[in-house]
Protein backbone atom coordinates (compact mmCIF):
# COMPACT_ATOMS: atom_id res chain seq x y z
CA UNK A 1 0.00 0.00 0.00
CA UNK A 2 1.63 3.54 -1.22
CA UNK A 3 1.84 6.56 1.27
CA UNK A 4 -0.67 9.56 0.13
CA UNK A 5 -3.35 11.14 1.20
CA UNK A 6 -5.50 8.85 -0.54
CA UNK A 7 -4.08 5.67 1.29
CA UNK A 8 -4.66 7.07 4.61
CA UNK A 9 -8.39 7.09 3.97
CA UNK A 10 -8.05 3.65 4.14
CA UNK A 11 -6.00 3.57 7.27
CA UNK A 12 -8.58 3.33 9.74
CA UNK A 13 -9.74 0.11 8.81
CA UNK A 14 -6.08 -1.44 9.03
CA UNK A 15 -4.89 -3.94 11.56
CA UNK A 16 -2.39 -2.94 13.88
CA UNK A 17 0.40 -4.66 12.37
CA UNK A 18 -0.66 -3.23 9.35
CA UNK A 19 -0.95 0.14 10.48
CA UNK A 20 2.58 0.28 12.11
CA UNK A 21 4.14 -1.13 8.92
CA UNK A 22 2.67 2.19 7.26
CA UNK A 23 3.62 4.54 10.08
CA UNK A 24 6.74 3.04 9.81
CA UNK A 25 6.97 3.89 6.59
CA UNK A 26 5.80 7.05 6.85
CA UNK A 27 8.27 8.32 9.38
CA UNK A 28 10.86 6.81 8.14
CA UNK A 29 9.82 9.25 4.47
CA UNK A 30 10.41 12.67 6.99
CA UNK A 31 7.34 14.36 5.47
CA UNK A 32 6.90 17.99 6.64
CA UNK A 33 4.24 18.69 9.11
CA UNK A 34 2.35 20.47 6.40
CA UNK A 35 2.23 17.63 4.30
CA UNK A 36 -0.94 16.14 2.58
CA UNK A 37 -0.63 13.05 3.88
CA UNK A 38 -0.07 14.62 7.33
CA UNK A 39 -3.13 16.63 6.47
CA UNK A 40 -5.19 13.95 5.41
CA UNK A 41 -4.15 12.35 9.17
CA UNK A 42 -5.07 14.82 11.07
CA UNK A 43 -8.81 15.36 9.84
CA UNK A 44 -9.31 11.19 11.31
CA UNK A 45 -8.78 12.23 15.35
CA UNK A 46 -9.37 8.28 16.00
CA UNK A 47 -6.39 7.55 13.51
CA UNK A 48 -4.35 10.28 15.31
CA UNK A 49 -4.62 8.45 18.78
CA UNK A 50 -4.01 5.25 17.19
CA UNK A 51 -1.00 6.57 15.20
CA UNK A 52 -0.22 7.93 19.00
CA UNK A 53 0.52 4.35 20.41
CA UNK A 54 2.11 3.20 17.11
CA UNK A 55 5.03 5.96 17.13
CA UNK A 56 5.10 5.03 21.41
CA UNK A 57 5.77 1.65 19.73
CA UNK A 58 8.39 2.51 17.27
CA UNK A 59 10.09 4.46 20.01
CA UNK A 60 10.33 1.66 22.15
CA UNK A 61 11.21 -1.37 19.72
CA UNK A 62 13.85 1.39 18.77
CA UNK A 63 15.76 1.24 21.96
CA UNK A 64 18.67 0.02 21.98
CA UNK A 65 19.48 0.04 18.58
CA UNK A 66 22.40 1.35 16.31
CA UNK A 67 19.93 3.51 15.40
CA UNK A 68 18.13 4.73 17.99
CA UNK A 69 18.72 8.39 18.34
CA UNK A 70 17.91 8.85 15.03
CA UNK A 71 14.65 6.93 15.06
CA UNK A 72 14.08 8.93 18.48
CA UNK A 73 14.43 12.36 16.31
CA UNK A 74 12.30 10.65 13.30
CA UNK A 75 9.83 9.63 15.54
CA UNK A 76 9.27 12.89 17.67
CA UNK A 77 9.22 14.48 14.21
CA UNK A 78 6.02 12.85 13.09
CA UNK A 79 4.80 13.56 16.64
CA UNK A 80 4.84 16.75 15.97
CA UNK A 81 3.46 16.80 12.64
CA UNK A 82 0.48 15.41 14.38
CA UNK A 83 0.18 18.29 16.74
CA UNK A 84 0.26 21.03 13.76
CA UNK A 85 -2.75 23.13 13.49
CA UNK A 86 -3.72 25.14 10.72
CA UNK A 87 -3.14 29.21 11.22
CA UNK A 88 -6.22 30.66 11.53
CA UNK A 89 -6.56 33.22 8.34
CA UNK A 90 -4.73 36.72 9.07
CA UNK A 91 -6.96 39.44 9.83
CA UNK A 92 -5.61 42.15 7.71
CA UNK A 93 -6.23 45.94 8.55
CA UNK A 94 -9.28 47.81 7.04
CA UNK A 95 -9.41 50.39 4.23
CA UNK A 96 -11.23 53.65 4.47
CA UNK A 97 -14.59 52.56 3.02
CA UNK A 98 -16.00 55.85 1.03
CA UNK A 99 -19.99 56.13 2.00
CA UNK A 100 -22.20 58.18 -0.78
CA UNK A 101 -24.19 61.09 0.57
CA UNK A 102 -27.45 61.36 -0.20
CA UNK A 103 -28.67 64.15 -2.21
CA UNK A 104 -30.66 65.84 -0.46
CA UNK A 105 -27.62 66.65 2.36
CA UNK A 106 -25.17 67.59 -0.52
CA UNK A 107 -25.38 71.40 0.95
CA UNK A 108 -24.75 70.88 3.92
CA UNK A 109 -22.46 67.67 4.14
CA UNK A 110 -18.93 67.00 2.35
CA UNK A 111 -19.09 64.94 -1.02
CA UNK A 112 -17.79 61.66 0.87
CA UNK A 113 -17.35 60.69 4.66
CA UNK A 114 -14.83 58.49 5.23
CA UNK A 115 -14.74 55.69 7.75
CA UNK A 116 -11.81 55.06 9.80
CA UNK A 117 -12.74 52.10 11.70
CA UNK A 118 -9.50 50.34 13.44
CA UNK A 119 -9.75 46.45 14.00
CA UNK A 120 -9.34 45.03 17.35
CA UNK A 121 -5.81 43.94 17.97
CA UNK A 122 -5.26 40.18 18.64
CA UNK A 123 -4.53 39.21 21.89
CA UNK A 124 -1.61 36.80 22.34
CA UNK A 125 -1.30 34.75 25.27
CA UNK A 126 1.26 35.61 27.96
CA UNK A 127 4.21 33.29 27.54
CA UNK A 128 4.68 30.73 29.59
CA UNK A 129 8.26 31.00 31.29
CA UNK A 130 9.43 27.50 33.32
CA UNK A 131 10.39 27.33 36.59
CA UNK A 132 13.46 26.95 37.83
CA UNK A 133 14.61 24.87 41.22
CA UNK A 134 17.89 25.51 42.86
CA UNK A 135 19.97 23.20 44.90
CA UNK A 136 22.09 24.76 47.58
CA UNK A 137 25.65 22.76 47.20
CA UNK A 138 25.77 19.77 50.55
Amino acid sequence: MAIGPSAVERWPELSTQELRAQVAKLVSARLPGDHAVWQAVRRHPALVARIRGVLSGLAASAAGSKDEAMQKVWISKARQALDVTTPAPVRTARKPVAKEVPAAAEDEAPDRVLDFAQPEPQKQPPKVIPTMLFQEPS
